[in-house]
């Protein structure tokens, strides 16, 4: 029977899911525009008791369906 260790190899083991304090650190955001994004509906966060918790393939398709930033040409 495999382990998840040797399932996976020597690859390192990404968590599934991150706290409101993880995704903001990943994301390079605060705390308070994660909550925001939340409370809009954007972002999808699931309850385990009382931690909140964010998937990171959740958390990737957030980030991901973000606009592009649109610069002016350069004068």
């Amino acid at each position: 029977m495999d382990t998840p260790e040797t399932a996976i190899g020597n690859r390192e083991r990404r968590k599934l899911a991150l706290s409101v304090a993880e995704a903001a650190v990943e994301a390079g955001v605060g705390r308070d525009q994660v909550y925001g994004a939340i409370r809009n509906g954007n972002l999808v966060a699931r309850k385990w008791g009382r931690r909140t918790i964010i998937r990171c393939v959740d958390l990737d398709s957030f980030l991901a369906a973000l606009p592009p930033l649109q610069l002016p040409p350069a004068t």
